[in-house]
């Protein structure tokens, strides 16, 4: 099945809301360490899964804070919210955020990969961007993306 019409959203877009959800989950943590000193290990723990678990569940409808900052919601192919699983998964990301963009792109530009341009086919995700409205820090972003592929 071909990816709907209304996706437009772009690399930079997707960055910049994954971006914005991790440092939902570690500025808290990481401002822990000052602000509680003789419980910092629990409390920052607590943060964490705390944060991961509110990212969890509005990824599970597809819009979080990243996403409305981004202009866009996450749809499946057929349209609908993404669900617990791609909710459970986009959040994770969101815990591991530099790691996961490490990996997806080790695994993209590895020798012998047959990504069709600089991070595959689009026809081949499973999650999609839809464009609820413009952005115009990251309508220059996301162009000049469209003229590099």
């Amino acid at each position: 099945m071909d990816a709907p019409d209304l996706l437009t959203v772009n690399w930079p877009s997707f960055l910049f809301a994954l971006l914005v959800d991790s440092l939902l989950v570690w500025v808290p943590a990481a401002s822990v360490f000052f602000l509680a000193p003789g419980h910092q290990l629990p409390l920052a723990a607590g943060t964490v899964l705390a944060a991961v678990a509110a990212n969890w569940t509005l990824y599970v409808r597809g819009t979080t804070l990243g996403t409305y900052l981004g202009g866009f919601r996450i749809r499946t192919r057929t349209g609908q919210a993404p669900g617990r699983t791609y909710g459970l998964i986009l959040s994770l990301f969101t815990f591991a955020s530099v790691p996961a963009i490490a990996v997806l792109i080790a695994i993209t530009f590895a020798p012998g990969n047959e990504a069709s341009g600089p991070l595959g086919s689009p026809a081949s995700y499973p999650l999609f961007g839809e464009r609820t409205r413009r952005r115009r820090f990251l309508q220059a972003a996301d162009d000049c993306w469209e003229r590099s592929t």
